[in-house]
């Protein structure tokens, strides 16, 4: 194993995401399940999972679900055990899981089997939030998961078992999270995953929390805004007054003010949306400010390891994925480098249509895993998305362009023939287990 190379390079992967079912018992508005792009159910068989021991020995990393539920495969005990007698000794293996299968029973076979990290799905402890979250859930459900988890740890004497919960942070769940924080440090959870929404039908646009200038560029333009308003000048203002919608009071003012603002704000190299900036809700962008000091305060008294997404996109962009030398394997046993173009989908990412195409190096099926990883295709793709030499199509005045609104993507504005700059994970505002 050469670990001198950062994980990207080295000839094997050192994180596998490992899709065992695109099968679900929920239907959960907010999951690219129920957005309509027609992913089949389908179980990977125990032949396709085999294909992937030789990477095994290798990893860091063993996490085990993808658009489905992973509680649904039949075989998942098998997976977890047949991985074990590859893996290091303190390689994780685990799963996220909606909770309503995990049983007693079923969480006993699991550390058993050698399972030893499982993330639940706790988007509300308010019961009625929780089930309009998740079709056909129920608070009690993930009360009774993290009740089996603890006593199957207790009964196995299992040290580095641990558990914990994720959340999709939403406009209708902010006043959820102090107390889903409290919540899992209650129960004896070591962690909470906080992610935003990433909104696959346009009526829940309005439901995403965070704010979708980048950071750098928000906070130049909320000093500004500042000195704005002590000067008698609402930069909110701009829109109207510049194409003379209506009068504005200090209209000349307020287009020259903004105007220099954007001025500025080019010549530092910031990406820029005139629009979302002018729209910039301060209100709430201190509200989420103040939740988050809360939340972070709540979970250090409970002994919670809190993992909150940014406030707004990160102009500076880092791709865990790729960075943590990441694959993702299908339940059909095709390759992929990322959560983001795992499957086709469309979505709504900062209000705009967006079409993705999944994009596979190759299926195990067909060529052995650690040949696809270490194939021209993956190799180089990993290498280019490694410069982040790509546009912020998000905070782009000129979006939405023909370039992104595409399913037969070809190229951004720069010339990449690389998806990412509409990605929502490389900028912060986007998590998951892994």
């Amino acid at each position: 194993m050469n670990f001198a190379l950062p994980p990207s390079e080295r000839p094997y992967p050192s994180k596998l995401f490992v899709e065992v079912t695109t099968a679900c018992n929920l239907r959960c508005a907010m999951c690219v399940k129920q957005s309509g792009p027609g992913i089949p159910d389908e179980h990977m068989t125990m032949s396709t999972f085999q294909r992937l021991v030789p990477a095994f020995p290798m990893l860091e990393t063993l996490l085990l679900n993808g658009i489905g539920e992973p509680l649904l495969h039949p075989r998942l005990e098998a997976f977890v055990q047949l991985a074990k007698e590859h893996l290091q000794e303190k390689a994780r293996v685990g799963f996220q899981t909606n909770g309503t299968l995990l049983t007693p029973e079923r969480a006993r076979s699991l550390l058993a089997a050698g399972t030893n990290i499982v993330c639940l799905s706790v988007d509300a402890t308010d019961p009625a939030l929780f089930q309009s979250m998740r079709e056909g859930g129920e608070t009690e459900d993930v009360n009774r998961a993290a009740a089996a988890l603890n006593a199957a740890r207790a009964r196995a004497s299992s040290p580095d078992f641990h558990w914990g919960a994720e959340i999709v942070l939403t406009r209708d769940t902010l006043d959820e999270l102090p107390r889903v924080v409290e919540w899992v440090g209650e129960r004896g959870g070591a962690f909470l995953l906080v992610t935003h929404l990433l909104p696959y039908r346009q009526e829940s646009v309005p439901s995403v929390a965070y704010n979708p200038n980048v950071d750098e560029t928000l906070a130049f333009y909320r000093e500004k805004s500042r000195e704005a308003n002590e000067q008698g000048i609402d930069l909110s203002r701009y829109i109207e007054a510049r194409w003379r919608f209506r009068p504005v009071d200090n209209g000349e003012r307020t287009v020259a003010f903004m105007e220099k603002v954007i001025t500025e704000i080019s010549a530092r190299g910031l990406p820029q949306h005139v629009p979302n900036l002018v729209a910039h809700d301060e209100k709430q962008y201190r509200r989420m400010e103040e939740l988050f000091r809360r939340c972070e305060e709540l979970a250090l008294q409970h002994g919670v390891e809190l993992h909150l997404p940014s406030l707004s996109p990160r102009n500076k962009r880092r791709c865990d994925f790729i960075e943590e030398g990441s694959a993702f394997v299908a339940a059909s046993g095709t390759v992929h480098p990322c959560y983001f173009l795992w499957h086709s989908f469309t979505c709504h990412a900062d209000g705009r249509i967006r079409p993705v195409d999944a994009l596979s190096f190759g299926s195990v099926n067909e060529t052995p895993v650690l040949d696809i990883w270490n194939g021209p295709e993956f190799s180089d793709y990993r290498s280019e998305i490694g410069r982040y030499d790509f546009p912020h199509c998000g905070n782009c005045s000129l979006a939405p362009c023909d370039y992104i609104e595409r399913h037969d993507f070809e190229q951004d504005c720069l010339g990449n023939s690389l998806t990412c700059g509409s990605c929502p994970w490389s900028v912060g505002v986007l998590q998951c287990l892994r």
